[in-house]
């Protein structure tokens, strides 16, 4: 593992909090790699890519995608971030070879670089639709999604409450520039001696699914409907968040942090729910709340059919394509997910660029265009 220490230097440098410093690095980052386009690889894919690579699988089609990546992204014209759900995914295999072959071919097409947790990209695209209404300034989200690997599950930085303010704040800028350098089989080697984390396991979640399918499946009837209960109940789950944003923007105008009772006095977190419920209902919402557009009409999609089951994996399944569709040019799927998501019904070209693929063929036909269309 690569070793760096920046403590002396952010020392000397104390004025840029910690928060500035972790949004100026993301910035930075998405400005480096602009130019690259990204490709989204379910884990299906990659497992397909490991066994190419180790020689486990020679079908000529596979190694020949496989061979077309490593030149793509060799050559700076392409990435493959990684998301939270590829990294719990691929800690399902249980041989510890074809996992660690699994990770250094991520490490490879990734160049050690993630999108951010579903959550924090919600808070990125919730602050964004209200600051720009209001005039303020703010990154926008395609400047804020991508990290590094070991932020792939949210960003974390120690604190001391013992040590002086700009101690600490130096110690925790220079565990951001260490966190910056390590590889997920740096991550593996050091998880791997001490508690593993394990996975999440849908099977509860795809049984409280169907039970709740089958209790509304005549309530709604249009896919309208179902599109805006899907649209209203995310938005009640992530409630904390319109909250915060209220937060902050009593901050910007007062200076000061609003008083617990303050904020449940406002019912601020309603407001904006009801505020963004309205404007999908009216159809003013274009390419604003990606990730929310396209988890609720996935989500809707699935009920809209009385015939189909949710199932565990379908979670991850519908993570991938939600995690994949707003922000990246290419997604590299199964047929039966690129039919969900590329039927008329969604909509999706009308607020996203990405192309989703299935099939070995046809992803080598599309992605050899890359290099010679820039």
């Amino acid at each position: 593992m690569e070793h760096v220490n920046t403590f002396e230097f952010h020392k000397n440098n104390p004025s840029e909090s910690v928060e500035k410093y972790i949004k100026r690095k993301r910035v930075e980052l998405s400005h480096e790699i602009r130019a690259s386009k990204k490709i989204y690889l379910d884990t299906n894919y990659w497992i397909l890519l490991r066994d190419a690579r180790i020689k486990e699988r020679v079908d000529d089609n596979i190694v020949k995608l496989l061979h077309l990546l490593e030149t793509l992204v060799e050559g700076g014209h392409a990435l493959c971030p990684i998301s939270t759900d590829t990294f719990w995914e691929i800690q399902k295999q249980s041989d510890v070879d074809t996992l660690k072959a699994t990770i250094k071919i991520i490490d490879d097409l990734s160049k050690g670089i993630a999108i951010i947790s579903l959550p924090e990209r919600f808070d990125f695209e919730l602050n964004y639709f209200v600051l720009t209404k209001l005039k303020q300034p703010v990154y926008s989200p395609d400047e804020m999604i991508w990290t590094k690997i070991p932020y792939i599950l949210g960003f974390v930085t120690p604190v001391s409450k013992t040590l002086p303010p700009d101690m600490s704040t130096a110690i925790q800028k220079a565990f951001i520039d260490q966190m910056w350098v390590i590889s997920l089989m740096d991550m593996y080697e050091q998880l791997s001696q001490g508690p593993i984390i394990s996975p999440p396991d849908y099977t509860a979640l795809s049984k409280t699914l169907n039970n709740n399918k089958c209790e509304h499946i005549d309530d709604h009837s249009s896919f309208k409907q179902l599109f805006m209960a899907e649209i209203a109940g995310i938005l009640d789950v992530y409630r904390n968040s319109a909250a915060s944003i209220f937060v902050h923007l009593y901050e910007m105008e007062t200076g000061s942090k609003p008083f617990k009772e303050e904020i449940a006095k406002s019912k601020g977190d309603q407001y904006m729910v009801n505020l963004i419920c309205r404007a999908f209902r009216l159809n003013k919402i274009t390419t604003e709340f990606p990730s929310l557009h396209v988890m609720a009409k996935i989500h809707a999609a699935a009920r809209w059919d009385k015939n189909r089951q949710f199932k565990p994996n379908d979670i991850y399944d519908f993570h991938h394509a939600i995690d994949a569709i707003p922000y990246y040019d290419y997604f590299l799927t199964d047929h039966s997910l690129r039919h969900l998501v590329s039927q008329e019904i969604m909509g999706f070209n009308t607020i996203s660029h990405c192309k989703t693929i299935s099939g070995i063929e046809d992803a080598i036909s599309e992605l050899s265009q890359i290099a010679t269309t820039e």
